[in-house]
């Protein structure tokens, strides 16, 4: 639930409430960043089983323009207080997926310096 009561969207929901790594334990763990390798990693060890299974790679970003300077501008346009509340949010995931939201804190005092 996010501050207001209401329950999140699905897409938007911290994902250790969505899959359970207390649970599950998980073979492998991709990460966005990391994208076309883990997938390329996870669709081998598939094909290896016999399936067929492909992915289907979107670019909605140009990929010229590296993260940092992406972040950098959408972190510009959010609030301190919005930053804060985010990283409370989703915590556990950073905690979690191997990720410091102590680094999120950085860029956004950065970006919103320039």
């Amino acid at each position: 639930m996010w501050s207001t009561g209401q329950y999140l969207d699905l897409h938007w929901r911290p994902q250790y409430l969505i899959c359970n790594p207390c649970y599950i334990k998980y073979h492998f763990i991709g990460r966005f960043e990391n994208l076309k390798i883990d997938a390329k990693h996870v669709l081998d060890t598939l094909t290896a089983t016999g399936s067929n299974a492909t992915f289907p790679f979107l670019h909605y970003f140009d990929s010229s323009v590296p993260l940092s300077s992406r972040l950098n501008l959408f972190y510009s346009s959010v609030s301190r207080d919005i930053v804060r509340k985010l990283i409370h949010m989703y915590k556990w995931d950073y905690e979690l997926f191997g990720y410091d939201y102590r680094r999120i804190y950085d860029m956004h005092q950065y970006a919103r310096k320039k």
